[in-house]
C-alpha cells in the first residue's frame, strides 16, 4: 500500500489461529496455520470505506479467509448484493457507513440463504480487524 508521502507500507494483521489444519497450506507448513484461522471461508464486507479497501483486504486475507467486497450503493439492487451473498461464508456490514436500505437488504438476504453475518458499530480499521478477530 503506498503511503502519503509515496513510501510503501505495509500492513501485517495476523491473528491468532483456532482452527485445525488450513487447507491452503501444505502439510510441511504447519507452523503457518496458527496465522490462518479463517481458511477456507469467504467474508463478504459490504460498505466501508472505499479508500481503506486494501486494508480491509490485507486484514482478512492475512487471517487466512478470501476477501469479497461490495460497496454499501445500492445501484445493482438487491440482485447484486444477492449474488454476493449467495457465494460467501459470512458477511460483515459496518452500519455508520451504509444506507438504512442496504443494512435491511443485508439483513434479509442473510437470512434467506442463511449466511451468518455480523452488523459492526464502525468501518474503521480497528473496528474490522476485532470483528475478523472473533469470526473462528
Amino acid at each position: 500500500m503506498l503511503s502519503a508521502n509515496g513510501q510503501t507500507r505495509s500492513y501485517n494483521y495476523m491473528i491468532s489461529c483456532h482452527s485445525q489444519i488450513c487447507p491452503k497450506i501444505n502439510s510441511a507448513d504447519q507452523n503457518l496455520n496458527k496465522q490462518c484461522n479463517l481458511c477456507p471461508k469467504r467474508i463478504l464486507l459490504v460498505g466501508g470505506i472505499t479508500k481503506l479497501k486494501a486494508v480491509y483486504k490485507d486484514i482478512i486475507e492475512g487471517s487466512g479467509g478470501e476477501f469479497e467486497y461490495m460497496d454499501g450503493y445500492m445501484k445493482g439492487g438487491d440482485k447484486a448484493l444477492d449474488n454476493k451473498i449467495k457465494r460467501c461464508d459470512m458477511v460483515l456490514c459496518p452500519v455508520d457507513c451504509n444506507s438504512h436500505n442496504a443494512c435491511l437488504s443485508v439483513k434479509k438476504l442473510c437470512k434467506k440463504h442463511k449466511k451468518p453475518f455480523h452488523m459492526l458499530k464502525s468501518s474503521s480499521i480497528s473496528g474490522i480487524s476485532m470483528a475478523v478477530s472473533k469470526i473462528v
